[in-house]
């Protein structure tokens, strides 16, 4: 299959074009402008897609693996049951973002925005966080075993029934969150430094004292 360039792919945007479903693998795209376009079921494995425009843009079911994403704008997007392997988000914006049950293994979100966004039981395992604003988004119901959120803001955060056992947290910032039945376990090194306003007793997983 030949690979679209970034020049035909803008072409059948300005025709409009559909582009559910499309495969994009090892496509560069950089700076592509997708706001508000139907990628849903899209295919993005390899992708070099940095620095794109994704507001608004419906990305449900969509599948991206080993791609650099990083600097993408996807304020607003739908990202609803997505599913992103070892991608590179350093420093995108996920603002607003619907992210529900999206699987986000393995992937690099440092520095990355999700303020307001909708994480609800979502799959976050072994992906790094670190530094990432994470303020007033909903990640309940959610896997975030093995995490890296070292730094990150938690604001008025939602986290409740959600699994964080073997994730980083020194110098996490927490305020006002919610955070009924959480699982965390180890002793103090992941709230090392963090100027916590968490309730341990109600997050402290049953085997704590162990």
């Amino acid at each position: 299959m030949e690979m679209l360039t970034k020049e035909e792919i803008e072409k059948m945007i300005k025709e409009g074009k559909s582009l559910k479903d499309m495969d994009f693998s090892f496509t560069e795209l950089e700076g592509i402008d997708f706001s508000g376009q139907d990628l849903s079921g899209a295919v993005f494995t390899g992708a070099e897609i940095r620095n794109a425009n994704f507001e608004g843009a419906n990305l449900e079911g969509a599948f991206i693996a080993d791609a650099d994403f990083s600097g993408v704008n996807f304020k607003n997007a739908n990202l609803s049951r997505a599913i992103l392997q070892r991608v590179n988000l350093r420093g995108a914006n996920f603002e607003n973002a619907n992210l529900f049950k999206v699987q986000m293994m393995v992937c690099d979100a440092s520095g990355a925005n999700f303020t307001n966004a909708n994480i609800q039981q979502s799959r976050l395992e072994k992906t790094k966080f670190r530094r990432a604003k994470m303020d007033r988004a909903d990640i309940s119901y959610s896997n975030m075993r093995s995490t890296d959120f070292q730094e990150a803001s938690f604001i008025g955060t939602k986290f409740s029934y959600s699994d964080l056992r073997k994730s980083q947290l020194q110098k996490a910032w927490f305020e006002n969150v919610e955070a009924d039945e959480v699982m965390v376990y180890g002793k103090k090194p992941w709230l090392e430094g963090s100027k916590a306003k968490l309730d341990i007793e109600q997050i402290k997983a049953p085997n704590w004292d162990d």
